[in-house]
């Protein structure tokens, strides 16, 4: 598959919408284009690595895909999609069997040249960086983030893994020496070390790292290695650590070509750059793309002038001028951002995978406060009181979380098959949407009582609410935007043929929100947002 390329699309609303910029008409056309260029595919780009033949392949890990990637061009093609195709973390036996790890998925999947995936195992969450020995002959992999341990694996997957060693701080993308010594870094301890896969004996070599994530060998005596923004060589004999390059952006792996060159990801950008190892310089491959993988969106209108602020996966929070689409970072720091709302001059910023929502001032993103502990929560907002409404999609319960962190948290409904976005209805209700039960719901926050709106719905998602109080949702996988009436819930097909339905996956969520005067929504498809306005 190649990377799609951004359109612009004229749509046709055909419902009565009024009140600001939106006038009422039977039948109106409206324009949606891309409100920033399009990104590249990869969806937050991880591991890389070259194969027996000098290709570079590059790993995804929410765009669950391994693409081949021309150093020359920066032309890129998909060559393992959805969903097996998830990766951290690739590597190539003699054989160029490639290996690589879905650590969501916990699964490290086997493909020999020509043969079908398989795989080498399974039930192992957080399986993260992996390794042949030089000779092909012996496989390692580790577990980090949601466990800590080394492991060799059979290559063909007939005996069981065997554990070499455990607690270890965190062993990231390593590689196997001549020796047949495993060298690599410490990514919680700021160490490169070598372990004895035969024994499990550590022993430091360098502890002059803050979070070093990624090593590669030179196999003459020293190792690259990846440490936030810069590449560092590090002497394998004596220690000593120089530094080799500073990055626009955090890395996250990196790749050595059997000529030397040497190629680093870039995940917040989407991007792959070289890096001139003799004197520092660094050349694009690939990005840097605006957005990252845009998940929810919040907006405000202050002056006539739209601000979004945006939860991009592997990019931070982002605030966006949805007049002159220009993209800032802020210094929230909050693992893949998923979904954001605003209330006042306070954010709700809800990071999935690790369970957690922070409320954040919207003016200086400084965090107020934090809650922990929820099973893969969807939307939040906050009630007028401070309250939190939360969709915790992985128990299918919509939460009243009141109090202090951690809070007390009541379940207003429960039962809910995937609930994940939510939007302010009038009296105190909200809106929810189904994304495997396919319906809109509205639910009373102060009884629980709960009435279905629209069934049969293909896996929606974003949701918001009309200034004239009709109800927007995203059906992802229709590709297409729906009003339903406030009086009646009757429904009007807004928009079809969006590029929506990449993949589901972790963190992955199309988000929806509406101005006075536009309405937005990510594109999962094209790394990017739509701004739909009425065409003149």
């Amino acid at each position: 598959m190649k990377i799609p390329r951004a359109c612009m699309t004229v749509l046709t609303f055909v419902a009565a919408i009024a009140t600001g910029g939106f006038e009422a008409a039977a039948q109106s056309a409206y324009r949606a284009r891309p409100l920033l260029a399009a990104g590249s595919p990869f969806h937050g780009v991880h591991g890389l690595r070259f194969d027996g033949e000098n290709r570079l392949y590059a790993a995804s890990v929410i765009g669950q895909s391994i693409f081949t990637v021309d150093p020359a061009t920066g032309g890129i093609e998909r060559v393992v999609g959805p969903r097996e195709g998830m990766a951290d973390d690739i590597a190539f036996g003699a054989d160029d069997t490639m290996v690589w790890t879905a650590i969501e998925d916990g699964i490290v999947y086997a493909k020999a040249p020509g043969g079908p995936i398989r795989r080498l195992l399974e039930n192992h969450k957080g399986v993260n960086a992996v390794s042949f020995s030089p000779d092909g002959e012996r496989l390692f992999v580790t577990l980090v983030f949601y466990g800590d341990a080394l492991y060799e694996l059979d290559p063909s997957g007939d005996a069981p893994p065997r554990l070499i060693a455990e607690d270890i701080g965190g062993l990231n993308a390593f590689e196997v020496g001549s020796d047949g010594m495993i060298y690599g870094p410490l990514y919680f301890r700021g160490q490169v070390v070598r372990i004895d896969p035969d024994s499990g004996e550590l022993t430091t070599i360098s502890d002059s790292f803050e979070t070093p994530s990624a090593l590669k060998l030179d196999f003459q005596g020293a190792a690259y290695v990846l440490d936030e923004q810069e590449v560092k060589r590090v002497d394998l004999a004596s220690g000593e650590t120089t530094l080799v390059a500073e990055l626009p952006s955090g890395g996250d792996n990196l790749a050595r070509r059997s000529d030397g060159r040497l190629f680093v990801s870039l995940s917040a950008e989407n991007a792959i750059v070289e890096v001139n190892t003799a004197d520092g310089g660094v050349r694009y491959v690939v990005g840097p793309s605006p957005l990252n993988s845009p998940a929810g969106i919040a907006v405000r209108t202050l002056g006539g002038r739209d601000t979004l602020y945006v939860g991009d996966l592997f990019g931070g929070l982002r605030v966006v001028d949805g007049s002159n689409a220009t993209v800032e970072d802020t210094p929230l720091e909050l693992f893949q951002p998923t979904h954001v709302s605003i209330r006042d001059d306070r954010l709700l910023v809800v990071g999935e995978v690790f369970g957690e929502i922070q409320r954040v001032d919207r003016a200086t993103f400084e965090v107020l406060e934090t809650w922990s502990g929820f099973d893969e929560p969807g939307d939040a907002l906050e009630a007028p009181d401070g309250s939190l409404i939360v969709a915790e999609t992985g128990t299918g319960r919509l939460l009243h979380v009141t109090g202090a962190p951690p809070g007390q948290r009541v379940a207003i409904a429960e039962g809910l098959a995937a609930p994940r976005g939510l939007a302010w209805g009038d009296g105190g209700a909200i809106y929810v949407t189904e994304a495997e039960g396919g319906r809109l719901l509205r639910v009373e926050v102060a009884t629980g009582d709960t009435n279905v709106v629209a069934t049969g719905l293909e896996q929606p998602e974003g949701v918001a609410v009309m200034p004239d109080g009709a109800v927007l949702v995203l059906e992802v996988g229709a590709g297409r935007l729906k009003r339903f009436d406030s009086s009646g819930g009757a429904e009007t097909v807004v928009a079809r043929d969006l590029p929506l339905g990449f993949a589901d996956g972790p963190s992955l969520y199309r988000g929806l929100a509406v101005s006075p005067s536009a309405i937005y929504l990510s594109s999962d498809v094209d790394n990017t947002l739509y701004k739909l306005t009425r065409q003149e």
